[in-house]
C-alpha cells in the first residue's frame, strides 16, 4: 500500500520539475524589448492617459454644467 501512495507523489514531483523546465526554456526563447523600447511604450501610455483624463474631465464638466441648468 506504501508503494501505491509512493508513486504518485513521484509522478506528481516529476511533473512539478518537467514544468519548471519547460517554462524556462520557454523564456529563454522570449524576446525582450530594449530599455528604449520600455521608455517609448510608457511615454505613449503616461501620454494617453492624461489626454484620456482631460477629455473626461470635460465632458464631467458639460454634463455638470447641463444638469445644473436644467434643475433651475
Amino acid at each position: 500500500m506504501a508503494e501505491r501512495e509512493a508513486a504518485p507523489r513521484r509522478n506528481l514531483l516529476q511533473r512539478i520539475v518537467n514544468y519548471f523546465r519547460e517554462a524556462r526554456a520557454e523564456l529563454s526563447r522570449v524576446t525582450w524589448p530594449t530599455r528604449e523600447e520600455i521608455i517609448g511604450s510608457t511615454q505613449v501610455v503616461l501620454i494617453f492617459a492624461v489626454v484620456a483624463m482631460v477629455a473626461l474631465g470635460l465632458i464631467d464638466t458639460v454634463f455638470r454644467l447641463l444638469t445644473t441648468a436644467i434643475n433651475r
